[in-house]
């Protein structure tokens, strides 16, 4: 018997990514927990390919999957959310000097003028920071963890309490790094990725103190 094997992994690949998606507008909040059923007659596939489609999600962190293989968009806590941005800085901080002479232009001028304006200063647009940093750096293993930056950025992070006081502070930050990028300032532009991360590590580290 022949197997179609490369269609039946497409199929779960673009499964995974529409739930992924969902994630990442919050259509799926965490804790959520995805039912199989439904989802399998909403999107017009078998239990196999959605099966397929959790363990992929799971791998990359966007569901936690229980013994009997039930799915739950993953709910990070402080300790796990600080641990994902320390990796994160690893990355970036690594990738600013690769990323000099590969970025292009007009999407850096573009994503400048969308944190620019704070109609369009929105989560997605956050994360095209990171996103485009990464990209840019012509590493695919760095350009392996956008979903950590999707889902930190724009699930993760806005769901905590300090975020939304704290976001205009925030996206200076993120404008700093553009801007030292096009400058060709690869320096500069690795210090101010260090600055953004502290911030966020202060603001949970504050989180997590007792009230006084």
């Amino acid at each position: 018997m022949a197997f179609d094997w490369r269609s039946n992994v497409s199929l779960a690949r673009e499964t995974a990514g529409v739930i992924s998606e969902r994630v990442f507008l919050g259509r799926y909040a965490p804790g959520q927990v995805l039912a199989q059923q439904r989802l399998s007659e909403e999107l017009g596939v078998s239990r196999t390919p959605l099966r397929e489609a959790f363990a992929l999600l799971e791998h990359e962190g966007v569901v936690q999957l229980d013994s009997s293989g039930r799915a739950t968009v993953t709910k990070m806590e402080t300790t796990n959310l600080r641990e994902a941005l320390e990796f994160r800085e690893l990355l970036e901080s690594a990738a600013c000097s690769m990323a000099i002479d590969r970025i292009s232009r007009s999407l850096l001028d573009d994503l400048l003028r969308a944190l620019r304006n704070p109609g369009t200063a929105t989560p997605n647009n956050a994360s095209r920071v990171h996103l485009l940093l990464l990209g840019s750096s012509a590493n695919r293993y760095l350009q392996g963890f956008s979903t950590l930056v999707r889902i930190t950025e724009e699930v993760h992070l806005p769901a905590t309490a300090w975020y939304p006081a704290n976001s205009g502070k925030l996206r200076n930050l993120q404008i700093g790094i553009l801007e030292h990028l096009a400058e060709a300032d690869g320096k500069a532009a690795q210090r101010r990725v260090h600055d953004y991360f502290n911030e966020l590590q202060n603001h949970l580290a504050a989180s997590e103190r007792p009230a006084q």
